[in-house]
């Protein structure tokens, strides 16, 4: 039988050496007989020599073919009859199996011992079918052996040795020897295994996207840093880092798969790493501590990367709390006076059950018909000390002003008329009911009070809090009310017994000192200021994606603190002190309600941003994903395992996954090119109205409208942009009169505010005011930057108001004006005015970045162009605010959906024992094996090469500010020469 050792034709120099051996075998037993016991029969010297001789031959033979096995491994059968006999689960060891059978078999012919005429030789069944190839399969039986699992130890079922004295067969037996070989080719092949399920591991598990993800956070935190800081990073993430990220991540699974990886490759990544370090964070651009940061990551590499959410920001109430003030300090401390300072008053009775007496006439005797009756009542009030009338109960939580007692005497007389034929007689009958009548005048204080009813010292007998005169008046006016301008006691008295007395109430408002309404105004201040002072700490990158809700957040802790923050004693020290905390309780509630509004807005934020994120194939669970996986430490416990005593070297083809296209001929493949590395990325938010479509402008701004920041940023970054031309001009001359009409829209709700709040006496006054307080900033864009972020308010209530307290409420208050006149269509310019003048500044800014990084180090950059950059980045809004814009601002939050695709055209992995290599070669080849004889080679299957794919999210978080974080160039998606 001949051997074809696989379909590229290659010679089986080692069967010679082989052969050599095994003739040298042969005759050496032949020679020995002579010395054999002579009492042995020829059959048993003879079967036993060829089954000792068999045992060296077995072992060689499994030597070379489990190395042949490493060599060309199949992992996928062939959809062939002989690849069908390879079972899917275990092609490897299966064609293992295979190949030890067939070199086995073929070796054992060259095998024979002779004793006189007798000789003796072993075999193994032909194979000259499928079948009986699978038979041939389950004669061979594989485990590990040694101490770290490394050997191989075979047994080998069906070995016939027969003894023959000419054509006579004399003597046979069956053999299943077993042997143990060092040769470790299960164990390369299940760590090239390990290695491979490694790469296409998802985020979950230990493996290439896991520490891809990390990479790239790595990469993309400090660059967006650094963008963020001054530096004239253009893209954030570019198809460069991308594919540094997947090398340093496929070193990072080889050397956790075979404790090493190959010494060019990761000499090619470290020189891809200072050509990265070296263009594009060039170390003149980028502010020292974020050089020395770059430096120390390209030298320790992509490994390692800290948890980004243990970066934190603090967000305070500020814009809650704005406009708390603003409600508390109009309407709201009026309508706490009047809450406070009120008082229901009614009228209480409580009635005896009558005393009666009654004195008749006899009714006359005889047939006397009865013919009518008239009735005619009288009552009578009396009064004295022996009256003992019950005590009228005032309602819990009321308190009774005055109580009076009268005696009412109901007499009734009824005449009644009869008769008999033509005589009529009369007959009298006086009833007397007498009524004991207990009345009160009780009234209850702050009838709709929201705060905790604990009693107001002295309320209605002394002076309160601040010389004010509580409720003095208030139980004289109500008896007035109640009592006298109803007739007095007796016609309630009256009206008690008859059933028809007037109970329901009378709202009465007592005296408000004439200082309360700014001693409340004063306290809230106070108030205001501690509220401001709460905040919490969260995960800067946890708020960025919406991880956690800030406002529900600061809600939960206000909440916490309420009772200290509403500061109300165990009893009011008269009626302005519970005026006092009604206030509180107002001003606290308007916070919380303001921050559950902010909260639902937030889940609505979420919930919108995630579903345009699936439009992009990402979400916000992916980018939690991506976080976890970043922060989990890349290292598998299985490392240490899986290296053992057993050293290996690892080769690969290429060396570095480049993205640019390589010829085949490179690694041994025929003619055309390959692309190693395929990459895409495609940033969420680049440079404003660039390549992003609506789906931002829905987001930040609403439909064909765009925030006043915005359109504000834009402008003021063309104002020095360095090149022009009529277009540019005219497109910047639209964007400023839409800019200016916005500001004047929200310049006039300022001056309505003020005019409401008293500040002046005419719009046109108010007006004049606010212009006086704009008049800090000279354009229209810098003024329209004011109002949005807060300043301009400032200025404005410090030309109205002298009072430093008087300030910060007006403050308080056009912030919010400010704020609510933001989102309205009128204060937002239309997208197509801003279209023009965003992209001439992107083309211009791409240009700039372009000359720095070539510059750098040579000479200066033309100052207007470095001017422009700077204008640029810290103007134009990039990113997305992360909050319910405008008012709160988190953060600015952006991402990148990276795909990436890697081929390794050749993986040689090799173990040297015993002075000779076994070396396991993945590279796609078809394995073939001459079965049965036939001189043609049955294809029986393949390895394929190692390739992956993987995607991940990666998200940048940055503090609030101008100059968020995004690929300045406004190329949105950006995509590798070979990436389909």
């Amino acid at each position: 039988m001949r051997l074809a050792d696989d379909t590229r034709g290659r010679v089986p120099f080692a069967l010679l050496g082989v052969l050599l051996l095994v003739t040298s075998a042969t005759v050496a037993t032949t020679q020995l007989t002579g010395t054999s016991d002579p009492t042995e029969p020829a059959v048993d010297r003879a079967m036993r020599e060829a089954t000792a001789t068999t045992q060296t031959v077995l072992r060689t033979a499994v030597t070379d073919a489990a190395r042949r096995a490493a060599r060309d491994p199949i992992t996928q059968p062939a959809n062939t009859p002989y690849g069908d006999v390879l079972n899917e689960s275990e092609p490897f060891e299966d064609a293992l199996r295979v190949r030890i059978y067939l070199l086995v078999r073929e070796r054992l012919g060259a095998v024979s011992a002779s004793t006189g005429d007798v000789r003796a030789r072993a075999s193994l069944p032909a194979v000259d079918s499928p079948a009986d190839l699978r038979a041939a399969k389950r004669r061979v039986h594989l485990s590990r052996a040694g101490p770290n699992g490394t050997a191989l130890r075979v047994r080998i079922e069906g070995i016939s040795v027969r003894a023959v004295d000419g054509e006579r067969t004399i003597g046979e037996k069956r053999i299943a020897p077993t042997l143990t070989v060092a040769v470790p080719a299960l164990e390369l092949h299940d760590r090239a295994e390990r290695f491979e399920r490694r790469l296409d591991a998802g985020l979950t598990e230990p493996g290439f996207e896991r520490r891809f993800t990390a990479g790239m956070y790595a990469l993309a935190w400090v660059r967006g840093a650094a963008q963020y800081q001054g530096a004239p990073v253009a893209n954030v993430v570019g198809t460069d880092h991308v594919a540094l990220a997947a090398n340093d991540a496929a070193l990072g699974v080889q050397r956790e798969t075979f404790g090493t990886t190959d010494p060019e490759a990761a000499h090619e990544s470290r020189l891809a790493w200072g050509n990265a370090l070296a263009t594009d964070l060039t170390p003149g651009s980028i502010p020292g501590p974020l050089v020395d940061e770059t430096l120390e990551r390209g030298e320790r590499g992509l490994r390692r990367l800290d948890d980004p959410r243990e970066e934190t920001t603090t967000v305070s109430p500020d814009v809650a709390a704005d406009a708390a003030l603003t409600a508390a300090a109009g309407e709201t401390l009026d309508a706490v006076g009047r809450r406070t300072y009120a008082v229901d008053a009614r009228v209480v009775s409580a009635v005896s059950p009558p005393e009666t007496t009654v004195d008749r006439d006899a009714r006359p005797d005889g047939n006397w018909t009865r013919v009518g009756a008239t009735t005619r009542t009288d009552r009578s009030v009396g009064r004295g000390d022996d009256v003992d009338a019950p005590a009228a109960s005032a309602p819990a939580g009321w308190t009774a002003f005055e109580r009076a007692e009268r005696r009412v005497t109901v007499r009734t007389v009824t005449t009644t008329r009869w008769r008999r034929g033509d005589r009529t007689e009369t007959t009298t009958t006086v009833r007397v009911e007498t009524y004991r009548v207990g009345l009160a005048v009780v009234g209850r204080h702050s009838p709709e009070s929201r705060v905790a009813r604990r009693g107001v010292a002295g309320v209605y007998e002394r002076a309160g809090v601040r010389g004010g005169p509580n409720l003095r008046g208030v139980p004289a006016r109500a008896t007035d009310r109640l009592v006298v301008d109803r007739g007095g006691h007796d016609a309630l008295a009256r009206r008690a017994v008859a059933g028809d007395i007037d109970t329901s109430s009378r709202r009465l408002t007592g005296e408000r000192p004439a200082e309360l309404r700014e001693w409340l105004r004063a306290d809230l201040a106070r108030l205001d200021r501690e509220v401001r002072t709460v905040s919490v700490t969260l995960s800067q990158a946890d708020v960025g994606t919406y991880a956690v809700s800030p406002p529900a957040r600061l809600a939960a802790r206000i909440r916490a603190k309420r009772a200290t923050l509403l500061d109300a004693p165990a009893t009011y020290d008269g009626v302005a002190g519970k005026a006092r905390v009604a206030a509180r309780r107002a001003y606290l509630d308007a916070v919380l309600a303001e921050l559950d509004t902010r909260a639902a807005a937030h889940r609505e934020r979420r919930a919108t941003l995630n579903e345009t994120l699936g439009e992009h194939d990402s979400s916000l669970g992916r980018v939690q994903e991506s976080l976890d996986a970043a922060a989990s430490g890349e290292g598998s416990s299985e490392t240490a395992e899986a290296r053992g005593p057993l050293a290996v070297t690892v080769d690969t083809a290429p060396t570095y996954l480049d993205v640019t296209p390589r010829p085949r001929a490179d690694f041994g493949d025929g003619p055309g090119e390959v692309t190693p590395l395929d990459t895409r990325n495609v940033n969420w938010v680049t440079v404003p109205y660039g390549d992003t479509g609506g789906w931002v402008s829905r987001l930040v701004a609403g439909p064909e409208r765009v925030s006043l920041r915005a359109a504000a940023g834009t402008l003021r970054a063309g104002r020095h942009r360095p090149d022009g031309s009529p277009r540019s001009d005219a497109d910047r001359e639209a964007l400023r009169g839409e800019v200016r009409d916005s500001v004047a829209f929200v310049r006039d709700r300022l001056a309505g505010e003020l005019r409401a709040e008293g500040a002046c006496e005419t719009t046109t006054d108010c007006r004049g005011v606010v212009d006086a307080g704009l008049g800090h900033w000279q354009t229209p864009a810098d003024r329209a930057l004011a109002l949005a972020n807060g300043s301009a308010a400032e200025r404005v209530a410090a030309t109205a108001a002298d009072a430093e307290s008087e300030r910060r409420r007006l403050a308080a208050v056009l912030r919010t004006t400010a704020r609510e006149a933001l989102v309205e269509d009128a204060a937002r310019p239309p997208q197509s005015a801003v279209r023009g003048v965003s992209d001439a500044n992107r083309a211009a800014l791409q240009r700039g970045i372009e000359e720095v990084a070539t510059r750098t180090g040579e000479e200066a950059v033309d100052r207007t162009t470095q001017r422009y950059l700077n204008r640029t980045l810290d103007d134009v809004p990039m990113g997305i605010p992360v909050a319910p814009v405008p008012g709160y601002w988190y953060a600015t939050l952006n991402g990148w959906s990276v795909s990436v695709e890697g081929t390794y055209e050749r993986l040689t992995v090799r173990s040297r024992r015993a002075a000779r290599d076994t070396v396991y070669v993945r590279d796609g080849s078809s394995v073939g094996l001459d079965v049965d004889d036939d001189g043609e080679s049955e294809r029986l299957g393949n390895a394929p090469k190692l390739s992956f794919e993987a995607s991940t999210t990666v998200v940048v978080v940055v503090p609030p500010g101008r100059r968020g974080v995004a690929d300045a160039d406004g190329q949105q998606s950006e995509s590798s020469p070979g990436y389909e």
